[in-house]
Order: C-alpha cells, then sequence, then structure tokens
C-alpha cells in the first residue's frame, strides 16, 4: 500500500480541514464571514458552570460593536475561560443584514449528549494520497475563484458534487476516478481512524465515491461524531443525498439521530438539525409525530430564547406542521424558501 510521509500527511488533511469548514457554511448558516456586520446579542442557554452576565462581561462588547470588536470581544472570551479551565464552542453567527451574534456553549454540564465510540480505534492509511491532493488543488481553486469576487456553486449531477466553474470539474472527474474504488476504505477509516482530520477529509471524498443510498446509511452513526468537523461535513452529504434516498431508507433513525444532534451544545448542531429534520419532513410526512415526539419541547425552547433568526424561521416552520399535524391536515410539508440556495 502506497503511503506519503506523515508529515506530508497531516500538513495536507490539516490544510483540507479548515476550507472544508468554511465550504459548509454555504449550506447551513453557522459561521459569519460579514466583517462588516454590527453585533446584536449575546446567544446563550444557560450552564450551572457560569452565568449569562459573567459571559457578557467576559466579553464586554455593546449592541451595534464593529465586526473587528466582536472576533476581539470572542477571544477575550476564550482567555478567561481557559484561566477558568472552562471549555465552550463559541461562535460568530451571521443574522439578518448586517447583524451578527455571539454563541457560546458551555461543554461538561450533566444533560451534554454523549458521542459514538469508534469500532477498534487505529490509524487507517489510504491506498493512495493522490485523491487529498486532487481536494486540497480543488479548495485552493475555490478559494482563488471567491478572493476574485467569481465563487463557484455547487451543482448535483446524480448525486455527484460538480461546480458552475470548469477547472473545478476536471478536478472532479479525477477525484470520481479515484474515489470510487477508495468507497469501502473511506468509509472503513471514518469509523475507525481517532484522527478526526483524517475522518473529515474521508467524509468530504465520499462526496465522489458513489453508491448514494448505501454511503448515506452507513454514515449515520457518524453524525453523533466527537468532532464538529466531521458531524458538520456529513450532515452537509446527507442533506444534499436526500432527494436521491429511495423509499426503503432508514428514515427513522435519519430522525433519531438528528433529534441527538438537536441537543448538542453548539449552534452549528442545532442550526443543521432543523434544516436536516424539516427537509425530513418535506420528503417524507408521514415522520411528523416522531418529530413532535421527540424534538417538540427543545424546537419551543429554542423558539422562545434564540435571538438568531434562521433558528427562529426554523422553528416557526416546526409550529406550522406541528399545529398541521394536529388538527388532522394531511398537508404537513414545511415551506424551505427561507433556505440558503
Amino acid at each position: 500500500m502506497c503511503e506519503a510521509p506523515l508529515a506530508v500527511k497531516y500538513r495536507n488533511f490539516f490544510s483540507i480541514t479548515c476550507l472544508s469548514l468554511a465550504l459548509f457554511a454555504n449550506t447551513f448558516p453557522a459561521f459569519s464571514s460579514n466583517e462588516i456586520g454590527a453585533y446584536a446579542g449575546l446567544e446563550f442557554f444557560g450552564s450551572p458552570q457560569v452565568s449569562r452576565e459573567e459571559i457578557e462581561k467576559f466579553l464586554g462588547v455593546r449592541n451595534g460593536a464593529s465586526y473587528k470588536s466582536v472576533v476581539s470581544a470572542v477571544e477575550r472570551l476564550k482567555r478567561a475561560l481557559n484561566s477558568r479551565r472552562m471549555e465552550a464552542n463559541i461562535q460568530i453567527v451571521t443574522g439578518d443584514g448586517s447583524d451578527v451574534y455571539v454563541s457560546v456553549d458551555i461543554l461538561g454540564d450533566e444533560t451534554e449528549m454523549p458521542s459514538r465510540i469508534l469500532q477498534d480505534p487505529h490509524q487507517v492509511n489510504f491506498r493512495s494520497e493522490e485523491p487529498v491532493q486532487l481536494l486540497e488543488k480543488l479548495h485552493q481553486r475555490l478559494d482563488l475563484l471567491e478572493a476574485q469576487g467569481r465563487p463557484a456553486s455547487e451543482e448535483m449531477r446524480d448525486g455527484v458534487k460538480y461546480y458552475s466553474d470548469e477547472p473545478c470539474n476536471q478536478l472532479v472527474k479525477e477525484l470520481i476516478r479515484h474515489c470510487v474504488p477508495m468507497r469501502e476504505e473511506l468509509l472503513y477509516l471514518i469509523d475507525h481512524d481517532p484522527n478526526a482530520v483524517r475522518r473529515n477529509c474521508a467524509a468530504e471524498l465520499l462526496s465522489w465515491s458513489g453508491e448514494i443510498p448505501d454511503t448515506a446509511r452507513r454514515l449515520l452513526p457518524a453524525v453523533d461524531d466527537v468532532d464538529l468537523s466531521v458531524r458538520r461535513t456529513v450532515t452537509r452529504y446527507l442533506f444534499k443525498s436526500l432527494p436521491l434516498l429511495p423509499d426503503d431508507f432508514p428514515y427513522a433513525d435519519m430522525v433519531d439521530v438528528y433529534s441527538r444532534d438537536l441537543a448538542r451544545p453548539s449552534h452549528d448542531d442545532r442550526s443543521k438539525s432543523l434544516y436536516m429534520l424539516l427537509a425530513l419532513l418535506k420528503k417524507r410526512p408521514e415522520l411528523v409525530r416522531q418529530v413532535r415526539s421527540l424534538d417538540d419541547k427543545r424546537i419551543q425552547q429554542l423558539k422562545n430564547r434564540s435571538l438568531v433568526p434562521s433558528i427562529k424561521l426554523a422553528c416557526l416552520q416546526f409550529d406550522r406542521v406541528f399545529t398541521r399535524a394536529n388538527a388532522g391536515l394531511t398537508d404537513v410539508q414545511p415551506n424551505l424558501d427561507f433556505l440558503p440556495p
């Protein structure tokens, strides 16, 4: 089995991971890239370890403050929490127009959802580093187009991810050639390799590996991955694959997975779980009872306490769906027009 030097491998993987995080934001509102935005509030649902007043004091920023001030405030908060030996998920979140919010979730509370345990964890090597290098070139091309003010949009063709840029698609054709025969080892790596950067890379490469229904089914456990970036990349794959999944796909299992994910302590998890559950209800309206039973309490909490418009809009769609289902109406499909393209 051909293997690249370890230092080269890790440099490639880390570079890819950083770029993957930015790409995911195109589908699920999460991190803000609005550098001219103004601070609009703190998204904090409480913790026995620290009070809201303490968080606001550490931030030391007022509504209307510039994006640059918010970035400095977040760094200040991270230092303060670190001095208390507290871990947290802290995200700058885009709202309406130029609004930005700071979302803070303290880790280690008793109610925190458990993550999956890897099967027989050990380092798994790719048969070839070529697809990793191709993926890095693809990200470099996408970054260049973004910097030039002409970003490439994604185009799904029979479940395969292409782009509106022909040089990108030339790389995609090479990725398909390499990734299709590597599908099994990519899935195996995601289940066994303890390196989250490698798992995230493998999950992204699955976009060009084919066999979508089987791949989606076998990726469901990875929605409970301990690493946020892996959960994000897996969800992005599943979201794009939903239209191609057959009637006998285990949709109820998918609802269970994303109901757990909805309770995880990060804005990113809350956001992507709400959108996945809405997309599932649009595709399979008969799942409404299961979703309502598992998630109604959490959705109402988010609707009443969240400041972020994208979260509130999603919760209002659930309200509409649940109200119509309670009235015995069969038209319970949510309207997803508010989702980004």
